[in-house]
């Protein structure tokens, strides 16, 4: 059975690029430049 998952996704740093990364259902997205008004999820 597959686990069910409720968790928040995290914003993130990718510490190598300084991209802002987000994962979600497991796969992790890259957003744009960490702390930019680009990368802010609404």
């Amino acid at each position: 059975m597959p686990r069910l998952s409720h968790a928040v996704s995290k914003y993130r740093k990718h510490r190598a690029s300084g991209q802002a990364i987000v994962t979600l259902a497991g796969k992790d997205h890259y957003l744009g430049p960490h702390g930019t008004k680009a990368s802010d999820i609404v």
